[in-house]
């Protein structure tokens, strides 16, 4: 399935800190499933490192927002948690790894759906 997007969108009752167990393993899924594990180690540990510490205070966590292939997005929002997978271009990548995250978090109990394509700013692009 060609996507740009594919949004996870948590419970009502799942807060940031219950993220925190499973966001290693997430983290690191979706680096390796997009094919961009950074070449240095350090730098790849540093990251996931300051994600979860921000998890761990049940705040909003960066992700993946580097320039690359895709990306991991934890939005601002008033409502449920949620974050996405994004990338510039439609392809059959997104809905694979949004896939597979979603398995992931199912097996770990986290209660969630997932929409596709609903960046707002695409939406308005193909209405012109």
């Amino acid at each position: 399935m060609q996507v740009r997007s594919g949004h996870i969108i948590f419970d009502e009752k799942v807060q940031f800190k219950d993220l925190a167990p499973v966001y290693s393993e997430l983290f690191l899924k979706f680096l390796r499933e997009s094919d961009q594990v950074p070449e240095e180690e350090e730098y790849m540990n540093m990251l996931l490192k300051e994600n979860l510490m921000y998890l761990e205070k049940n705040r909003k966590p960066e992700g993946y927002n580097r320039m690359g292939r895709m990306r991991l997005i934890f939005p601002l929002t008033k409502e449920h948690i949620t974050f996405y997978i994004y990338s510039l271009h439609e392809n059959d990548d997104v809905w694979r790894i949004t896939q597979i995250i979603s398995k992931l978090l199912q097996r770990k109990g986290l209660k969630h759906e997932i929409e596709w394509n609903k960046m707002l700013l695409y939406k308005l692009k193909k209405k012109k």
